[in-house]
């Protein structure tokens, strides 16, 4: 079966003092063990207590980066730090970045990458509307979920777009790949389903669309 090469962090929080910071995303990036068709980014670019204008220009740059630089297409969607940051409207449409435009669940395909991304900006903080349940059922290859959220608050008390790991199973698709939760969990190893955490960089492939 073909796969897709998939390269995601997540929770960058740029303006925290414990951030992992863009230095740390730059060389993270150029580490990876093998080329990526697509990053995967699941929200919390900015810190909505800390980032400054100067956070907001390096996150732009880093997006700017791994489209014109790396020449690979990016996937992200917005978490409730980027909102509370107020910060959002600030952010510039850049070319090869590829997010929900709306308030819901949304369906992404990448041109030249073979898999349907189903993603949701979080768009209040806290933002505890019960969206996820309308994600879709699939019932083949090539879907992957790009979700900021809580699940069941097992490892968050922060109202999120909760759902359950249930649910996530029940969905069909080959990752649902997360972001709130600052430690890297996962809750299902095949498809994998999980936080990629604060500070850490996911490689993985994922089965093509047929």
């Amino acid at each position: 079966m073909a796969t897709v090469r998939l390269l995601a962090f997540a929770d960058l929080h740029l303006g925290k003092k414990k951030s992992p910071g863009v230095q740390w995303a730059y060389k993270s990036l150029a580490g990876a063990a093998s080329r990526p068709d697509a990053i995967v980014f699941t929200g919390d670019l900015l810190d909505k207590k800390k980032a400054t204008a100067a956070d907001l220009a390096d996150g732009i740059a880093l997006f700017r980066h791994i489209t014109r630089d790396l020449n690979l297409p990016l996937v992200h969607v917005w978490g409730n730090h980027d909102v509370g940051s107020g910060m959002i409207p600030r952010f510039p449409d850049l070319p090869g970045v590829h997010r929900p435009r709306g308030h819901g669940i949304e369906e992404i395909r990448v041109p030249g990458v073979p898999l349907v991304f189903h993603a949701a900006n979080v768009v209040a903080d806290p933002d505890p509307r019960d969206l996820l349940k309308d994600l879709p059922r699939v019932d083949e290859p090539g879907h992957v979920a790009v979700l900021h959220t809580e699940v069941e608050g097992q490892y968050t008390k922060n109202p999120c777009l909760p759902t359950t790991q249930e649910h996530l199973l029940s969905r069909g698709y080959g990752a649902c790949l997360l972001g709130h939760v600052h430690s890297p969990v996962v809750l299902n190893d095949d498809p994998w389903i999980g936080w990629i955490g604060m500070g850490q960089m996911l490689e993985m492939d994922v089965p093509a669309l047929p």
